[in-house]
Formats: structure tokens, C-alpha cells, sequence
């Protein structure tokens, strides 16, 4: 996770019919990538400084072989596991790098990295249409709430330390177009809340916003309305009808917003069945955070919402065929445990392909260096006609008070230990991130919360070269446009990035290995 937000106690603008009054700002982004002294860590240069006292006792008794690799250890420990190669922030070790390509190749070797469904796969006969990898484990549980409303539970029983159950509230937030700014303010700061909240809930491993995006086609819709037109209607009524449809614009705004939040099944209870009879109790009060926040009436998913997303995002054309069974009133009964795609290749470097198309995935690195806004991350969520589909994930991980108090005093010392570089000029950066570290303890003192918070951008396109220089550009826009946000493309296993991104409640750091968390730590 790149950075910590933290919601604050706004105070209301006044009205005034003269002057234009200043935009509310919410929260910080405070950095929590450990600081660097000449480009080391401290546990790089206790490597080195170590590597170099042992060498001159060594060399003292006579040890010289025993001293020179101790050095040597030293210096090796610093190039492979503490320097970040490229860009100072958004590089990587080269030990993380040379685990992702042993475990690419590794997947290419077994063929992991190729996935089909359907009759002729390799699949059992009771999952043909399975979703693939970390997914493929995913269980339904269904029930009903202390309010009579029905919900679907998704089990991960195949993460690398817990089990999880993630609910995802599909959620139907008004346009901001057509709201007056005060009442965005207001509903931003409620959203800060419901994510202050999920600090006061230690059995929460983490929650997911997913905003879902594509600018349609509205030929279903003049389908629908042709096949509806009653013959025995007026001619000049048919007429009025068909040409009213038709002067409708030629594409609208497909967007949907889910947001997920996942519990640890081992923090609530002994066992499954009495977590999720503890989560069933919880639901209702996020359910109103949510509306409260802007959501509109957000329910919980059920399966075949889920399904529908999925498969629409393996390929976005599905889209029109779903249009058109909503409107011709037929019912989907597809599972989500069902809507697995018809084939995925993700062994190409950067991106993967699936059902006819192509996708790419970019992750934040490093937050964006000022004040969020509504505005900050508009052109990231919105439709964009560039992409076939796009997909915005917003993770955000909640710390307890006294994790968040311990995290802005550490932020705080190392920047004062670290307030000038290795030539004795003044690090600008580090004083900056210390003085948000200073007003971040105070506002924790006050009753304020830490959350950690990461993003990620998936967008599909067509699977040309032309689709893919067109898309990776306009990514790169976008990114570089989000408040100077720093970030990096997922070059390998990218059919987990993808994934991640659908609305299914995955966490990343829920999957991340030991090795991989030792490699290519950040902080």
C-alpha cells in the first residue's frame, strides 16, 4: 500500500451570492514508503555499515577471505533487496524482479498462464465454466439479514493466510452534473466516514470500491422500442415514437459502482457458519453509511450481478446482450461461481487477453501530492471512450488507532533524521512529510483515523497492436493527470491484476506471499 488518507472534520462554507467560495478539501495523502538516506534504507545501510565493521575485525585476525565476503554480503544484500532500479519510488528491486520472472516462466512451464472453460477443457465435468486461479476456490453464501434483505457472501478459502468473506453493495450514486456542490461536499465527508469506520472494526481485512465503466450503444434500447410500438397505435404516434427514439443520442454512460468489504473469518468467530451470522448482523449499518455517502439505495450483490459484471468485463460486448434481456424482462440465473471466461492468456509481458479482446492493469505506487477532491480523480473513473471497458479499484486498508499513531511517528523521525541528503542540502520532501506527519499525530489525538489506501486501473481494448498503443496512451494520460500520481504498469501475472479489480472483494496483500512481501516490501 503507497500511502495513508485520513479523513477530517470540515467546516461549512458560507453561502454568498458575490463571491465564489473556496473548494472543501478532505484529508492528506501522507507517504509511508520507508525513507531513504543516498538512495538506502536504514536496513540497507546497517547491511553495509555491517558488511564493513565485520570485514575490518575479520581483517584484524587475519581473516581476510571471511572479510572480503562479508562486504561483499553486504553490498549484494543492498543491489538485490534494498535499491529500487528506474525511478526512486515507482522502481523495483531486483530481487522482486527476478522472482517475478522465475515464477512466469515457472507458469509458462506447468501452463498455468493458459485457461479455458467449456466442454473440451481440461476442467471437471461440475466446473466447466469455473473461474480461473486465486477464484476458482470462490463459495457462495446466501441468507438473510436482521432487516429481511437477502445477501450472497463470497468465501475466499484460498488466500495465503486467512480465509476471508467479502460482501459487495452494488451501489447507484446520483451524477455529480446535477448536484450542487454543497451536498457533494457533504457526501464526500460521509464517505470519509463510513472509511473512518471501518477502523472500528478489527475483524475488517480491508474493503474495495470498483467503479465500472464504458460509453454504450443505445441500439438496444431502439430494438426494444420498435418491437413495443402497437400496431393499432396511430400512424403519426408510430412515427413520432420511432423518430423520438432515434434522435436520442447515439451512446450514454454505462457506469456501475460496487463496493466490497471483507472480513477475516478467523477475527470474528471460531468457525464459518458464526461469521457469517456475525457479518449478516453488520451489513444493514453499512448499507446506510453507503446511501448516506452519495451510494443511492445500496444492496448487496447477488450472484448473478456479480456473474453479469464478470462476464462483461472477460468481454464488453456481452453488455448489449445483457441490455437486451433486461429490457425483454428475462431473468439471468448465471452464478458467479459459473461466469469463469472462454479462454485467458496472460503470458504475454504487460498484457492478457480474453474472449476476443485485451486488457492492461496499472497500480498507484505513490499517492497523488496534494489535497483530494471530487475533481482529483474524475477523468480516472469516468467513461472513456478510448477503452472498450474500464475498471477504477480503489483498496483501502484500515489501521487501528494505535498502528496509525505508531505509523505518523515513525513518518515523523524519519523525516527529521532525514531532513538532508547525503550532499547536506535540505530535503525538501522529507520536511514536507514531516510536517504532515506532526499535523496527522494531532489530528489522531483529536479523534481522526488512518487508512491505508491503493489504486488500480484496468482498461480493455481491442486486441490489436493499434488498440494497445492507443490504450496504453491514454492510460498513461490519465494517470499522469491524477494529482501527480506516481505509478507502474503490472508487466507480469496479469491475469491476478485483473482480477483483483473485479468487484469479488480481492485484496492483494491477502495473496501476497512471504517471498514476495520480502522482495519488494514498501513499507
Amino acid at each position: 500500500m503507497g500511502q495513508a488518507m485520513r479523513p477530517r472534520q470540515r467546516k461549512e462554507p458560507s453561502v454568498s451570492d458575490t463571491t465564489e467560495q473556496p473548494r472543501v478539501k478532505f484529508g492528506n495523502s501522507l507517504p509511508t514508503t520507508k525513507a531513504t538516506l543516498g538512495g538506502l534504507t536504514g536496513i540497507g545501510w546497517g547491511m553495509l555499515l555491517g558488511g564493513v565493521l565485520v570485514m575490518v575485525v575479520c581483517l584484524v585476525v587475519g581473516w581476510w577471505l571471511v572479510g572480503l565476503l562479508a562486504l561483499f554480503a553486504g553490498l549484494l544484500g543492498n543491489v538485490f533487496f534494498i535499491i529500487r532500479w528506474g525511478d526512486l519510488v515507482a522502481g523495483r528491486t531486483l530481487a522482486a524482479r527476478i522472482l517475478d520472472r522465475y515464477v512466469d516462466k515457472k507458469r509458462g512451464r506447468e501452463g498455468t498462464d493458459l485457461y479455458e472453460t467449456g466442454l473440451f477443457s481440461a476442467l471437471p465435468d461440475d466446473a466447466l465454466l469455473a473461474l480461473p486461479g486465486m477464484l476458482a476456490d470462490l463459495e457462495e453464501i446466501t441468507g438473510t439479514d436482521g432487516e429481511g434483505e437477502e445477501y450472497v457472501l463470497l468465501h475466499h478459502r484460498k488466500t495465503s493466510r486467512n480465509p476471508l468473506l467479502a460482501a459487495t453493495f452494488s451501489c447507484r450514486p446520483d451524477g455529480t452534473d446535477l448536484l450542487p456542490q454543497p451536498q457533494i461536499d457533504q457526501q464526500v465527508s460521509k464517505f470519509g466516514g463510513w472509511i473512518a469506520s471501518l477502523s472500528g472494526d478489527t475483524s475488517i481485512e480491508g474493503a474495495v470500491v470498483v467503479v465500472d465503466s464504458a460509453l454504450e450503444s443505445i441500439e438496444p434500447l431502439i430494438a426494444k422500442i420498435d418491437a413495443e410500438v402497437s400496431p393499432h397505435a396511430p400512424a403519426a404516434a408510430q412515427r413520432q415514437l420511432r423518430e423520438g427514439a432515434r434522435a436520442l443520442s447515439g451512446v450514454y454512460s454505462d457506469v456501475e459502482v460496487f463496493a466490497s468489504v471483507v472480513w477475516n473469518v478467523n477475527k470474528l468467530a471460531t468457525n464459518t457458519d458464526d461469521a457469517v451470522a456475525n457479518i449478516a448482523a453488520k451489513l444493514p449499518g453499512h448499507r446506510d453509511r453507503l446511501a448516506m455517502a452519495g451510494a443511492g439505495s445500496p444492496v448487496v450483490a447477488t450472484s448473478s450481478d456479480l456473474a453479469r459484471a464478470v462476464r462483461i468485463a472477460y468481454r464488453p460486448d456481452r453488455a448489449r446482450e445483457f441490455a437486451s434481456d433486461d429490457l425483454a424482462d428475462r431473468v439471468s440465473t448465471l452464478r458467479i461461481t459459473q461466469a469463469g471466461p472462454d479462454f485467458f492468456d496472460d503470458s504475454a509481458r504487460r498484457v492478457c487477453y480474453h474472449d476476443g479482446v485485451a486488457s492492461m492493469t496499472a497500480m498507484m505506487v505513490a499517492p497523488p501530492q496534494m489535497h483530494i477532491t471530487e475533481q482529483i480523480l474524475n477523468d480516472l473513473f469516468r467513461p472513456n471512450g478510448k477503452f472498450l471497458r474500464k475498471r477504477g479499484a480503489v483498496y483501502y486498508r484500515p489501521m487501528t488507532q494505535g498502528k496509525a499513531f505508531r505509523t505518523a511517528q515513525k513518518i515523523a523521525e524519519d523525516a527529521s533524521r532525514n531532513g538532508t541528503t547525503v550532499t547536506g542540502r535540505r530535503d525538501v520532501m522529507a520536511q514536507r512529510r514531516g510536517v504532515l506527519a506532526d499535523k496527522t499525530l494531532g489530528d489522531l489525538q483529536q479523534g481522526a483515523s488512518m487508512t491505508a489506501f491503493a489504486i488500480q486501473v484496468t482498461v480493455t481494448f481491442p486486441a490489436t497492436e493499434q488498440g494497445y498503443r492507443e490504450a496504453e496512451t491514454e492510460l498513461k494520460n490519465l494517470l499522469e493527470g491524477a494529482g501527480d500520481m506516481t505509478y507502474r504498469f503490472v508487466d507480469t501475472d496479469t491475469a491476478a491484476a485483473f482480477h483483483s479489480t473485479l468487484p469479488l472483494g480481492v485484496l492483494p496483500w491477502a495473496y501476497a506471499t512471504a517471498l514476495q512481501q520480502v522482495t519488494d516490501r514498501t513499507q
